[in-house]
């Protein structure tokens, strides 16, 4: 009878040990894919900058060749 203990007590330590094993597969695998994502919105945000600032200098460019030497005379350009 005391044999059933024991097989019963491995039987659930061998099923804890799966799931502890399960748990941390499980935990690695989302804080890679949350570290990618991270990744991904860094990249993102120096495109959509990179982008803006191009944007904005081509809305301040001057119009004129007499506004672009205004602009060097005065160290703005």
């Amino acid at each position: 009878m005391i044999q059933y203990l024991y097989i019963g007590g491995g039987v659930i330590a061998l099923a804890f040990v799966a799931w502890l094993i399960w748990f941390s597969y499980r935990a690695g695998k989302n804080n890679a894919s949350i570290t990618t994502a991270q990744a991904a919105t860094d990249s993102a945000n120096v495109v959509t900058t990179k982008a803006e600032s191009m944007a904005q200098a081509q809305a301040d460019k001057p119009a004129t060749e007499d506004a672009v030497l205004a602009r060097l005379d005065g160290g703005t350009a």
